[in-house]
């Protein structure tokens, strides 16, 4: 069998009151096809997780969070941004919104609260999809 790569992301799901912190990606930006997802990162692996995490969504999106709690982890083997094919395992974590007005960076074409309520008429990538799905957010 051949030896896959591994990539641990950190994914953020950012709440606030009946709401989560989604961006959109322009449409046929890799490496889905669906173009709404929530937040996420690269492990660092000197640093605990939920630092790397608040560090991340604060220098690239201008907004503070805090109540950082893990609540699951996916994964699943696809093609990465460099055209490698990696098993990339996502750590979940739930955080509460507490200050900043979120700001657009490269590759988004934009940035909205999204009522949990409408999720089912948002275009989710699949590991968003799937842990809305997991969380109860979404029906099965």
């Amino acid at each position: 069998m051949e030896n896959i790569p591994n990539k641990t992301l950190l994914v953020a799901l950012v709440e606030k009151n009946n709401t989560i912190l989604m961006r959109k990606k322009p449409e046929g930006s890799a490496p889905y096809k669906e173009t709404w997802y929530i937040f996420g990162c690269e492990r660092n692996p000197t640093q605990e997780d939920s630092i790397t995490l608040s560090n991340y969504l604060y220098e690239n999106f201008d907004i503070k969070v805090d109540d950082i709690q893990v609540i699951g982890e996916d994964s699943e083997v696809k093609k990465d941004h460099d055209g490698i094919i990696k098993n990339f395992t996502y750590i979940d974590f739930r955080c509460k919104y507490k200050e900043g007005v979120p700001k657009k960076t490269s590759g988004i074409e934009k940035i909205e609260w999204i009522s949990k309520d409408k999720l089912q008429d948002y275009d989710l990538v699949p590991p968003s999809l799937n842990l809305f799905k997991k969380i109860g957010y979404l029906m099965s």
